[in-house]
């Protein structure tokens, strides 16, 4: 079911695939354009900001399918010019070639929390089943047992997550007939290693790590530490969770941590813990584990690895992610754009040039 497609050069020199995807990119380009042009419209006419407008920013999503995020405050498109706009990828432009380059059945893995925690069980230490596999008093059994972290099986971002720990369990039953109905992932709660915990004890505080691959061939393109804030169970920054860097040479953080809003932390807001310096354990490891994880499924061509070291020192996947947010701590933070670093990794490793594929009906000839 997972094995591998054969080369994707081929796939991109077929007339036939050049001209479907020219259709389905007007489309999706279109309809990309009315959804964010009009948050853009809103956000200028509620915010009424003090630079950037909303014609400078049609022009920048003509060229580059930013977000008004991007724009205002990701990348500050609003004022930089045309070239050094050039320099960053935005994550629409990363989106048309996570599309074309990847594999549906790689990204129905990655989607399936039960299918990936399955094929990936080598790497996984933990207990996990689905809510409606437990009668009611293995229920009650499992949460006296072990503390448990409930995902929705569709849930993406960390919505809807929630820890459940047994001594402050007041209605088992309506509790347990919420995790029947919505359909949720129960999952044995992580110990962290004390060098990670103490960033932010409430959250797992998990290690993004973004590998780029091609059956035997493997990159790890960029990485991140992201910290739970304010007592959240979620580390994610779409929760307020913030997240910095990592050197991929070395393992360390070299720069201040950003949150969603772009302030900057040299240490944990709310434990005092210091960012920059900051080593992470097992580095070798964790490099070595992702690269393992791509060789598992040879079509896994771009992923996100959300990583744990765990209180035993054992490095665990937690999840993954076929087309992880590119930005991934490599563009936002240092406002560097990757773009021609991207295009060198995607073309030494796959043998493709991706940048032509953004914009597939200019370039084809």
């Amino acid at each position: 079911m997972y094995s591998s497609s054969g080369s994707i050069g081929n796939k991109m020199t077929n007339p036939l695939y050049y001209i479907m995807n020219c259709f389905q990119e007007i489309r999706m380009f279109w309809r990309a354009f009315f959804l964010y042009s009009k948050e853009a419209r809103e956000h200028f006419s509620l915010e009424k900001p003090d630079h950037g407008s909303y014609k400078d920013y049609i022009r920048a999503f003509w060229k580059h399918r930013v977000t008004y995020s991007e724009y205002m405050n990701s990348y500050e498109y609003w004022h930089l010019n045309e070239v050094e706009r050039d320099e960053f990828i935005s994550t629409n432009e990363m989106r048309v070639i996570y599309r074309k380059l990847g594999e549906k059945e790689v990204r129905d893995l990655f989607h399936d929390k039960v299918k990936f925690l399955t094929v990936f069980s080598s790497f996984v230490h933990r207990w996990w089943t689905l809510a409606d596999s437990l009668s009611f008093e293995e229920f009650k059994t499992k949460v006296m047992e072990m503390d448990l972290i409930a995902k929705p099986i569709d849930g993406t971002r960390g919505d809807g997550i929630f820890k459940i720990i047994g001594k402050d369990v007041i209605d088992w039953e309506q509790l347990y007939s919420r995790l029947q109905n919505d359909n949720y992932l129960l999952e044995q709660c992580i110990v962290a290693c004390d060098e990670l915990a103490t960033f932010h004890p409430s959250s797992l505080n998990t290690i993004r790590v973004v590998t780029i691959s091609n059956n035997d061939k493997c990159e790890v393109f960029g990485s991140l530490l992201r910290m739970g804030t304010h007592g959240s169970v979620v580390d994610n920054t779409h929760a307020g969770g913030i997240y910095a860097p990592i050197n991929v040479e070395t393992g360390m953080i070299d720069v201040p941590a950003i949150d969603s809003k772009n302030n900057q932390y040299e240490v944990h807001p709310d434990t005092g813990k210091q960012i920059i310096g900051f080593q992470i354990p097992k580095w070798d490891l964790i490099v070595d584990t992702c690269k393992k994880a791509t060789q598992i499924i040879p079509d896994v061509r771009f992923a996100g690895w959300d990583i744990c070291v765990n209180h035993f020192g054992q490095v665990e996947i937690i999840e993954g992610n076929h087309a992880p947010d590119f930005d991934g701590g490599m563009q936002a933070p240092l406002k560097v754009g990757v773009k021609k670093r991207l295009q060198k990794t995607v073309l030494d490793v796959m043998g493709v040039d991706p940048l032509p594929l953004i914009s597939v009906w200019k370039n084809y000839k």
